[in-house]
């Protein structure tokens, strides 16, 4: 706070010196030296307040914009986030239908196996029995 009362100060003293200087030109009296350097360092300091001002504006509308890119950026996050959430479910969804998918494909598979295995021992039974009959038929000729 003392930072702003002391440009304050300088700037109520200068303008006090500012109306004496002028109402002294007014009256066409002769100007001092250092009435001439307060009317410079006047011009100066509305200089420098009006480059601040400006500044002060710029840098408004620049926290503003920043502002705005911060919104922007968590709604952009918020978007992410829920898009990622979403294909986690979707995969998670797919990764549960593929394990199901596959335990009843390995389900078939044994299945299948089992079938296999008793179709060979027919076979071998069938075949075992086919030679004893071909060994009798060729004994009883």
């Amino acid at each position: 706070m003392g930072s702003v009362v002391v440009p304050s100060i300088i700037s109520a003293v200068l303008e006090e010196a500012v109306r004496r200087i002028a109402k002294k030109v007014a009256e066409g009296k002769k100007l001092s030296d250092s009435e001439v350097m307060l009317l410079v360092l006047d011009q100066m300091n509305r200089r420098i307040e009006s480059r601040f001002e400006a500044m002060e504006s710029r840098f408004e509308a620049v926290e503003s914009r920043f502002k705005s890119l911060e919104s922007s950026i968590a709604s952009l996050k918020d978007y992410v986030d829920g898009r990622l959430n979403e294909m986690s479910r979707r995969i998670d969804d797919l990764n549960q239908t593929l394990n199901a998918r596959i335990d009843d494909l390995s389900a078939n598979i044994r299945t299948l196996s089992e079938r296999i295995d008793g179709l060979t021992k027919e076979v071998s039974s069938i075949k075992s029995d086919v030679i004893a009959l071909m060994k009798e038929r060729l004994e009883r000729k």
